[in-house]
């Protein structure tokens, strides 16, 4: 069909034992044995000819597919005696912990002949890559975190100062974790004494007891975003059990919301249904009540209230005692729901999706043990998200039920969304490739009923105006055409100035930071929850942000990223300057000088802690500038989280907010 040349050899890197092997699912266990036993990775047997061959020349796994020859036939590598090849070694993010330094040394060590043989620098074995690494000077100091976490220990209590300690493990990929947390386990552990007597029954708990049990919590918080600390192979581990003290965290976060439920607000919430949504909480209900495994796809604009109707349900349900999983496509969309989280997070869906890949949730985990026992499956905004992402999750259903017949494993699930909103982002995609990675293509779609809500309820009390921009919405939406007219109702303004102060009028006021009410006096926070600027281009984005910042009072902290080169791409390309590296702004990322002042609002461009109501999309106000910390106030997302304060790394290490 196709020759390239020169010829792309793929490089898989895995740690030792965690090569990936493919057997028959009729094979026996003798064979499957037998297969894993006699199986070479590419990798293995680069390590092998260097074993049997310690006088060859030395290449870095990059380069030695330049001068060999990978036989699949026979599972090893031969001396190449025409043409060449490059080798492409498959990426690996930062946040994967030791695999990422095996990879980081596999293109620095030449003729490696082991896993053991990397890990040792200057004749010392090291008990980690990343141990190496730090030996080989790889990697930088820790010096910016140390700032950060000292200052945020003396105005912060352990809660807040742990919940740093994991965004830092996370997302800031610290050269040596276990010095940051030698130094600040006091701080991260300073609210454990009481939490442990009052949740474990332990009348005086120890430092050890107290310190074991602030790990737990940390790797508690990683799972979140789908690591723990078997990444940080130097953080000690928890060796205390805690979950048997008190079960499985899942469903006691799960059965602490059942306690919470008030049911006279519930009555009242049933009794605001109006008749579509009526029938909708009955079709649902009586799914869950029956064990039928109905499937519902909720269909409706914005405005119609079907998160309130899930928040209805899911309440009704788990009033008799059922789990309810409740998730979303999108952080922002997430926080809305009673317990929701982001659906890659609770199904561990993969990044890049194909037709065969699978959910990474292993069994005899917490979280098979929790998706198992739930009886009702809620997902919002799915209408924006891959049909292979829902396919995934039907066979990891399938798998942790054991039940291939019915889908989604026989439990109830409803899923909802708009089709005339935001359909799966396909880059590059056309029309036919965008509506074919929609639900609506899935095997799934012939098995869901679907449900619709018509009426709008946000507009039934709001002004004519507004109904009559509804209706200019739904009509774009429905009937397109090459050129619209836009109703009269709307504004033009005609400088950005002039669109700043209509739409922000508090920031033209004087502000006054009142220390005895922790607020601003003039600051409108349901203006900067309520409204936004929308724009099509980033360079427009960061002049708007300026000249908006101008209207503030008080100093602008900026905060500078620091751009280089990866350590494997340094050496292989010409030296880029720091003037062009601080002009570029790829999308998704802040800028490389962000400005920022005490009282103007900013969203989160990523998913730190769902669990915290922090999340892509959330709103904050910024109450405090340091050198290395931002504290702000959550202003949107779950109900129970606005106006906590929560404390973020203000430095390149961590690019995720915007103004």
């Amino acid at each position: 069909m196709h020759k390239e040349i020169p010829h792309v050899e793929r490089l898989a890197i895995h740690l030792k034992g965690m090569q990936r092997i493919v057997y028959e699912s009729e094979a026996s266990t003798e064979g499957v044995t037998q297969t894993t036993e006699n199986y070479k990775s590419k990798l293995m047997a680069y390590f092998e000819y260097y074993d049997e061959n310690p006088d060859a020349p030395s290449y870095t796994c990059q380069e030695f597919s330049q001068h060999m020859v990978w036989k699949a036939d026979k599972s090893r590598w031969e001396v190449r005696k025409q043409q060449f090849a490059i080798a492409r070694m498959y990426f690996v993010s930062p946040s994967a912990g030791e695999l990422f330094y095996l990879r980081l040394l596999l293109n620095v060590v030449a003729g490696a002949r082991s896993f053991e043989h990397l890990r040792t620098v200057n004749g010392v074995l090291h008990p980690t890559y990343k141990k190496a690494c730090i030996e080989l000077g790889l990697l930088e100091s820790d010096a910016e975190f140390v700032n950060c976490l000292k200052e945020a220990s003396t105005v912060q209590v352990g809660s807040q100062v742990r919940n740093l300690f994991k965004i830092i493990l996370s997302d800031g990929n610290p050269a040596e974790p276990e010095l940051l947390w030698r130094e600040f386990k006091m701080h991260i552990c300073d609210d454990l004494h009481h939490v442990i007597k009052r949740k474990c029954g332990i009348p005086e708990p120890t430092d050890e007891q107290i310190e074991d049990y602030g790990l737990d919590l940390i790797d508690k918080l990683l799972r979140e975003g789908g690591k723990d600390m078997t990444s940080f192979c130097s953080i000690p581990k928890s060796e205390i059990d805690w979950d048997n003290l008190y079960g499985n965290c899942y469903i006691r976060e799960h059965m602490q919301m059942m306690t919470e439920i008030d049911k006279d607000q519930l009555k009242q919430n049933i009794a605001k249904l109006n008749e579509e949504q009526l029938a909708t909480f009955k079709a649902v209900t009586d799914s869950v009540e029956q064990k039928d495994g109905s499937k519902f796809f909720l269909n409706g604009s914005a405005g119609t209230r079907k998160t309130f109707v899930y928040n209805a349900i899911a309440e009704s349900c788990r009033l008799k005692g059922d789990i309810v999983l409740t998730v979303a496509s999108s952080g922002i969309a997430s926080l809305l729901l009673e317990g929701g989280r982001t659906a890659h997070s609770t199904f561990r869906i993969p990044i890049d999706i194909t037709s065969t890949d699978v959910c990474s949730i292993a069994k005899q985990k917490e979280e098979d043990e929790f998706i198992k026992q739930a009886t009702l499956i809620i997902w919002d905004e799915v209408s924006m998200q891959h049909r292979h992402c829902i396919e995934a999750v039907n066979r990891l259903l399938h798998d942790i039920h054991e039940n291939k017949k019915d889908d989604f494993g026989g439990v109830t699930v409803v899923m909802g969304g708009d089709f005339k909103q935001t359909f799966p982002v396909i880059p590059n995609g056309g029309r036919e490739e965008i509506v074919g990675a929609c639900i609506r293509r899935s095997y799934l779609w012939d098995n869901i009923k679907v449900l619709t809500l018509t009426k709008n309820m946000r507009l039934d009390m709001q002004e004519p105006e507004n109904r009559a921009y509804a209706d200019f919405l739904l009509e774009v939406g429905s009937e397109p055409v090459d050129k619209v007219d836009l109703p009269s109702a709307v504004n033009v303004c005609k400088t950005r100035r002039e669109l700043i102060t209509k739409i922000y009028p508090c920031l033209t006021k004087t502000q006054i930071w009142r220390e005895d009410e922790a607020c601003y006096e003039q600051v409108s926070e349901e203006e900067l929850t309520n409204r936004m600027i929308l724009t099509a281009r980033n360079d427009d984005v960061n002049e708007i942000n300026v000249e908006a910042l101008n209207f503030l009072d008080g100093d602008t902290h900026t905060y500078l990223a620091a751009d280089r080169l990866t350590p494997e791409e340094s050496g292989r390309i010409q030296p880029i300057s720091n003037e062009f590296l601080q002009n570029l702004n790829p999308p998704g990322m802040p800028l490389f000088k962000l400005q920022l002042k005490v009282g103007c609002p900013i969203i989160l461009m990523r998913n730190i802690a769902p669990s915290e109501g922090l999340c892509n999309g959330t709103r904050l106000l910024v109450t405090h500038c340091g050198k290395y910390l931002i504290q702000a106030k959550i202003l949107t997302g779950k109900k129970s989280k606005i106006g906590e304060k929560v404390m973020l790394l203000g430095y390149h290490s961590s690019p995720i907010f915007q103004s």
